[in-house]
């Protein structure tokens, strides 16, 4: 009879903290999960923040690149398809 108290003694105390382990071990899951989504929404907004840095620095390059040259917009571009062993000229 002794051992069968004992036993209900330790079930009633083991049994509620394995189900707030349970519930303390989703909980975690569930905020890792959602971490996990934040990284990767934070990634894809650092990836595209370098890709715009990296078109900015671009772009004014090619802007200072055109001022050095003395270049101008050209209004119609021309395309001629030069075959091979054959010469083009204008």
């Amino acid at each position: 009879m002794n051992i069968q108290k004992l036993t209900i003694l330790l079930s009633s105390v083991l049994l509620p903290s394995l189900f707030y382990q349970t519930f303390l071990l989703s909980q975690n899951f569930v905020q890792q999960v959602k971490t996990q989504k934040e990284i990767e929404k934070i990634s894809r907004e650092i990836e595209s923040l370098r890709i715009s840095v990296s078109l900015q620095n671009s772009l004014s390059n090619l802007e200072n690149f055109v001022k050095e040259k003395n270049l101008v917009k050209a209004g119609q571009i021309k395309f001629v398809e030069v075959l091979e062993g054959k010469t083009a000229s204008k």
